[in-house]
């Protein structure tokens, strides 16, 4: 968005999902993904969430349920962002945009499919972090004792 647009101001930016003069695939592409930072149910961040959200509530439930007020938090400023950046009527200013050549979706677009390929079926994903994830949970780590110092007055 920055390089077409050249600025990074949220208040300047306005309408770009507009079909005719704005940049509506990238636009589709950042909403996919902050549909899936956001947690959404398809999505890669929902099962990354939902494990991290599970496995910690047992042991820590209080600072569990902060995670989750942060990540609805966190839903609501990207919803805004996105509702100010890329709904509304787009500003004269930005009428002109330079058209977005196809090679500068493909790293969005693979992202973007990993994300959704990985949240329909995150068992792909899981093979390969599951065992190392109980590797570290079971190994015990010691850590040597510290021995104090006395300040000296």
């Amino acid at each position: 968005v920055y390089h077409k647009t050249g600025t990074r101001e949220v208040k300047a930016l306005s309408g770009l999902l507009n079909p005719e003069r704005g940049l509506p695939i990238t636009g589709s592409l950042m909403i996919i993904g902050v549909m899936a930072s956001c947690g959404i149910p398809g999505m890669v961040g929902f099962i990354a969430e939902f494990i991290v959200f599970r496995s910690s509530f047992v042991m820590f439930p209080v600072q569990t349920l902060l995670c989750m007020v942060g990540t609805g938090l966190t839903a609501v400023y990207f919803l805004l962002v996105i509702n100010r950046v890329f709904f509304g009527r787009l500003s004269d200013k930005l009428a002109s945009l330079p058209k977005v050549n196809f090679g500068e979706y493909i790293p969005a677009i693979a992202l973007t499919l990993l994300i959704i390929a990985f949240g329909i079926q995150p068992s792909w994903m899981l093979r390969w972090s599951e065992p190392q994830g109980m590797a570290l949970i079971t190994h015990n780590i010691s850590v040597p004792s510290v021995t104090p110092i006395p300040l000296e007055e």
